[in-house]
């Protein structure tokens, strides 16, 4: 763990960000209150009720509880910035207080930190939070899903039923797999523990960033900068060699549990959800049809890496499946050696040979298997 005042840590000052974050979040659909508490009420029971699933279809079995929260933009907010303060604490960051005034870097970084978390709060639909307490806790925005099941023209209960299967089992990954939840954290710990002073390189960092413009605005060639060329400048802009490594394993884990919960949701919903088929197909158009602003953005901030880990990861869990069911795929939750590398991701051949044909297929559940 980083020492106390650790220097290569940003300094944050959280009132700035929580501030910043309810002044620039959006407003959410209109609806009555007695709609609203309906809306609340639905995903409480859908999100038990996906917990359920998610354990009879995976055969993982959660061994602690996790709370369930229904949240509003700026309560989604609220929770994300203490996960964030407390794991920077916890990093040795200095915390402006009665000791340490706020400087205007701290200022600087909460606005930064507030604008972002207000745009995120606009887009996430759910998310299993682990940082903010012991258990982790799971969160339904509830203003964006009744949006967007607005906006597709969605079932609603069909559709939060679905979205909440996909956050069952991100929590089911992190609290059935009993060392998932300090694997996760430990890599975090690695990546900051590896910054080197003067690493950034100020003018590398702007070119990736005028690269993600105009890449969002389609202005560059074919076979220039793409997405993933943009991410990867912005990485060797402002890493060292040993945190680009622990970023690695960070995207191939993050790639394996974003496939993962894609694959499970509509398993689940070939067998629960009347219109998986229809759900799938208009909430993917969703995800593929950005406004220019939301390319930058999401190019910025790495989000378009994220769709990718939800195409990648579902096709490396769907391969794996289908060749040696569930139970064969769940060799990967055993221990940390037997996640998949970035490589394997891509080629899930590779990951079956060195895991679950070194000594067969060994029974963590039998749903499906």
């Amino acid at each position: 763990m980083a020492p106390p005042g650790n220097q290569m840590l940003p300094s944050v000052d959280w009132q700035t960000a929580a501030s910043c974050s309810r002044a620039f979040s959006r407003g959410g659909p209109s609806m009555s209150r007695e709609g609203a508490l309906d809306v609340v009420a639905d995903l409480h029971r859908h999100a038990h009720k996906a917990i359920d699933l998610v354990t009879d279809y995976t055969g993982l079995v959660p061994e602690t509880t996790a709370p369930v929260d229904v949240v509003d933009r700026v309560r989604w907010s609220q929770i994300n910035i203490a996960g964030f303060r407390r794991l920077l604490n916890e990093l040795g960051a200095d915390e402006p207080g009665p000791s340490l005034p706020v400087s205007p870097a701290a200022k600087v970084t909460g606005v930064q930190a507030g604008a972002v978390l207000a745009f995120l709060s606009s887009r996430v639909l759910g998310q299993f939070e682990t940082f903010s307490t012991e258990s982790g806790r799971l969160l339904f925005v509830a203003p964006n899903i009744v949006e967007v099941e607005r906006r597709l023209r969605l079932p609603s209960r069909e559709f939060r039923l679905w979205i909440a299967v996909h956050e069952a089992a991100h929590l089911t990954q992190f609290t059935a797999v009993p060392w998932m939840r300090g694997h996760f954290h430990g890599l975090i710990h690695t990546f900051f523990d590896a910054a080197e002073p003067d690493q950034s390189s100020a003018a590398g960092l702007a070119r990736a960033v005028r690269r993600a413009l105009a890449s969002a605005r389609e202005e560059e060639r074919p076979g220039d900068h793409t997405p993933e060329h943009t991410g990867t400048d912005v990485m060797a802009a402002v890493t060292s060699p040993e945190q680009r490594e622990a970023i690695s394993q960070i995207q191939a884990l993050m790639t394996l549990l974003e496939g993962h919960a894609e694959s499970v949701m509509d398993g689940v919903g070939r067998t629960s959800i009347n219109h998986v088929a229809l759900l799938r197909r208009r909430f993917d158009r969703r995800r593929a049809n950005p406004t220019t602003l939301q390319k930058f953005v999401r190019q910025l901030l790495g989000l378009d890496a994220k769709m990718r880990q939800y195409a990648a990861g579902r096709r490396f869990v769907d391969h794996v499946v289908a060749e040696h069911g569930v139970t064969g795929f769940n060799r990967v939750w055993e221990r940390p050696a037997n996640l998949p590398t970035e490589t394997e991701i891509d080629h899930p051949e590779q990951w079956i040979a060195r895991v679950v044909r070194q000594d067969g297929p060994r029974a963590l559940g039998t749903a499906h298997g």
